[in-house]
C-alpha cells in the first residue's frame, strides 16, 4: 500500500511536494531578485538623473559660452565703433590742423602786406612831408633875403629918391609874392602834416590789433608805440605851420 502512494497510476514515481523550507528559499531567492531588480532600476534612474544633470550642465556651460561670445562680440563692436570714431575724430583734427596752417599762412601774408602797405603810405607821407617843409624852408630864406634886399633898396632909396620912387613898388610886389608863396607853402606843409598824423594813427590801430591777436609778439606793440611817438610829432609839425 505504501508503494501505491508512492506510484503514480501509471506506475511512474510522482513529484515530491516542496517543502516549506524549499518554499521559503524560493520566495527568498525571489525577493532577492526583485531586490536586485529594483536596485538596478534604481541606479537606471540615478544614472538617467545624472545624464540629464549633465545634459543640463552641459546646456548651461553653452548657454554661457553663447553669452560670453554675443558679449566678446558685443565689446568687439562697440572697439570698432570707438576706433571707427576715433578715425573720424583724427581725420577732422587732421582736417582742422591744415585748414589752420593755410589760416596761419594766409594770415602772416595778411599782415606781411598790411604793415608793407602801411609802410609804404608812412614813408609817401614822410616824403611828402619833408618835400614842403624843405620847399617852405627855402620860400622862408627867400622871403629873408628878400627883406634885406628891401632894406638894402631903402638905404639906397635915401640917397635917390627918384631912384627910390622907381623901385619901390616893384619891391614891394615881390615880397608879397614871395610871403603869399611862404603862407601857401605852411598851408601845404600843414597838410602834409596831418596826413602824416592820419597815417600813423591808422598805422598804430593796425599794430594794436596784431598786437592784441598775437600777444607773445612784443614787436606790434613796440611798432604801435613808435607809429603813436610819430603821430605826435606830425601833429605838433601840424601846429607849427598851421597858419
Amino acid at each position: 500500500m505504501d508503494r501505491a502512494r508512492r506510484t503514480s497510476p501509471s506506475g511512474a514515481a510522482a513529484s515530491p511536494r516542496p517543502t516549506g523550507r524549499q518554499a521559503g528559499e524560493r520566495e527568498r531567492r525571489l525577493e532577492k531578485r526583485e531586490r536586485q531588480a529594483n536596485e538596478r532600476e534604481r541606479e537606471a534612474n540615478e544614472r538617467e538623473r545624472q545624464a540629464d544633470k549633465r545634459e543640463r550642465e552641459a546646456n548651461e556651460r553653452e548657454r554661457e559660452a553663447n553669452e560670453r561670445e554675443r558679449e566678446a562680440n558685443e565689446r568687439e563692436r562697440e572697439a570698432n565703433e570707438r576706433e571707427r570714431e576715433a578715425d573720424e575724430r583724427e581725420e577732422q583734427l587732421e582736417e582742422y590742423t591744415a585748414q589752420l596752417r593755410q589760416h596761419a599762412v594766409e594770415l602772416r601774408a595778411r599782415v606781411a602786406s598790411v604793415r608793407e602797405r602801411a609802410a609804404e603810405v608812412v614813408e609817401q607821407a614822410k616824403t611828402a612831408l619833408d618835400a614842403n617843409q624843405q620847399r617852405m624852408r627855402r620860400a622862408e630864406a627867400a622871403l629873408h633875403r628878400a627883406h634885406a634886399s628891401a632894406s638894402r633898396d631903402q638905404v639906397s632909396a635915401a640917397r635917390s629918391v627918384n631912384l627910390g620912387e622907381q623901385h619901390a613898388p616893384l619891391q614891394q610886389r615881390d615880397l608879397a609874392e614871395v610871403a603869399d608863396r611862404v603862407s601857401a607853402l605852411r598851408q601845404k606843409t600843414a597838410a602834409a602834416a596831418a596826413h602824416l598824423a592820419e597815417t600813423e594813427e591808422r598805422a598804430a590801430r593796425t599794430y594794436d590789433g596784431l598786437a592784441a591777436s598775437r600777444p607773445r609778439n612784443p614787436e606790434y606793440r613796440r611798432m604801435a608805440e613808435e607809429a603813436r611817438e610819430a603821430t605826435r610829432r606830425a601833429r605838433e609839425a601840424e601846429r607849427k605851420y598851421r597858419p
